[in-house]
This record gives structure tokens, C-alpha cells and sequence, in this order.
């Protein structure tokens, strides 16, 4: 008995100091958790005005640079709107100059249109009346060459009918001798009218028609008058 006794006694303060360690480190545990808790909170509020501080700080920051970026937008858009100024400026300047310079181009250039067409009107006017003339000059020397031809041709006919009427008459005055004088008188010969060589012409006319040939039946051989025939 006196072993377990012993064991059982050695037991009971194992148990006790296990309770009395246990009850220590509860309350150390307690303790900890209690300082932790505090130094949550204190880290917290450290947190929150840190956070209040830097939000502040970030308002402050942000409306000073919306400020700058205001004001550099207005002097951007001031020196954009003075350089459209400018620029509508030149470009009305130029557009007037253009114009200007258009204007007197367009009455060069109008001028000498008008120059050169009362010179094309003139030439015109000018060549016209020489056309006109060389025509009425060409007209006339045709008309001068046709009356002369004309004029030729009346000639040879009047001829050729007058040479005509002559052997018609030396015909008829032949045909009355006798026929044996008649027979032993040889006729003379008709001689052919001489030739008149006309001028040169552009389109000659033949100087004499086939109407102004001599008929057939005035061109007769002399009758015999024993026996009647020819």
C-alpha cells in the first residue's frame, strides 16, 4: 500500500501543478489576447487617422492638380483659340492676295483674248476681202476667156457660112454651064477654110458644132445630062 500511496500522492500534485500551470497560462493567455485587443484597437485608430490623414492629403493633392491641369487647359485653349485667330488671319490675307493676283490674271488674260480676236476678225475681214477679190478677178478672167472663145466661134462660123454660101454659088453656077463644056472644065477645088488658132482657155469650145457641118445633098456630084445619072 505504501508504493501506491505514493503514486497515487505523486499523481494528485502532478495533477494540482497541472492545474495551478494551467490556471497560469489561462491567465497568461488572457492577458495577451487583452494586450493584443488593445493593440488592435491602437493600431486601428493609427489605421483610421492615417487613412483620414491620407485621404485629406489625396483631396488636397488631387484639387491643387485639377487646379494646375485647369489652368494649363485654359492657357492651351487661350493660345489655341489666338493661333486660330492668327491663322483665320493669314488665310484670309492669302485668299485675298489670291484673289487679287486672280483678278489681274484673268484680265491679262482677258485682254489679250480680246486683242487676239479683233486681230483674227481683221485677218479674217482682210483674207475675206482678198478671197472676194481673187474670185471676182478669176470670175472675170473666165467670163473675158469665154466671150474671146465666143467671140472666136462666132468668127469661124461666120466664116465657114460665108465659104459656104460661096461653093454653093460656084456649085450652082457650074451646074449651069453644058455639060460637055462642063464635062472637059474640071471643077476647081473648094480650098478649106484656114484655121484661126484660138487662145489658150481653160475649157476650150470646139469651133464648130455638128449642126454647122455642110449636109449631105448640097455635096453632090455634076449630073450628066445625056444620060441623067451621076
Amino acid at each position: 500500500m505504501g508504493r501506491f500511496t505514493e503514486d497515487m500522492g505523486r499523481l494528485r500534485d502532478e495533477i494540482e501543478s497541472d492545474r495551478h500551470a494551467r490556471q497560469a497560462k489561462v491567465v497568461e493567455t488572457r492577458q495577451v489576447i487583452s494586450d493584443l485587443k488593445d493593440s488592435v484597437e491602437s493600431l486601428q485608430a493609427d489605421f483610421r487617422e492615417a487613412h483620414a490623414d491620407m485621404a485629406q492629403t489625396g483631396r488636397a493633392d488631387r484639387s491643387a492638380f485639377l487646379a494646375q491641369v485647369g489652368e494649363a487647359v485654359d492657357e492651351i485653349r487661350t493660345a489655341a483659340a489666338n493661333h486660330q485667330a492668327s491663322v483665320r488671319e493669314a488665310l484670309a490675307a492669302a485668299a485675298a492676295a489670291t484673289r487679287a493676283e486672280l483678278a489681274q490674271v484673268t484680265a491679262a488674260r482677258r485682254d489679250e483674248v480680246t486683242d487676239l480676236r479683233d486681230e483674227f476678225v481683221r485677218a479674217h475681214g482682210v483674207m475675206a476681202a482678198e478671197v472676194r477679190a481673187a474670185g471676182q478677178a478669176f470670175v472675170a478672167d473666165i467670163v473675158g476667156a469665154v466671150a474671146n472663145i465666143k467671140r472666136q466661134a462666132d468668127a469661124l462660123v461666120d466664116e465657114f457660112a460665108d465659104e459656104r454660101h460661096a461653093g454653093a454659088q460656084a456649085w450652082r453656077a457650074g451646074a449651069a454651064k453644058p455639060a460637055a463644056v462642063q464635062a472637059k472644065a474640071a471643077p476647081e477645088p473648094v480650098k478649106p477654110a484656114p484655121k484661126v488658132k484660138p487662145k489658150a482657155a481653160a475649157h476650150p469650145e470646139p469651133a464648130m458644132k455638128a449642126a454647122d457641118k455642110v449636109p449631105s445633098e448640097d455635096v453632090r456630084p455634076v449630073a450628066d445630062d445625056a444620060s441623067g445619072s451621076y
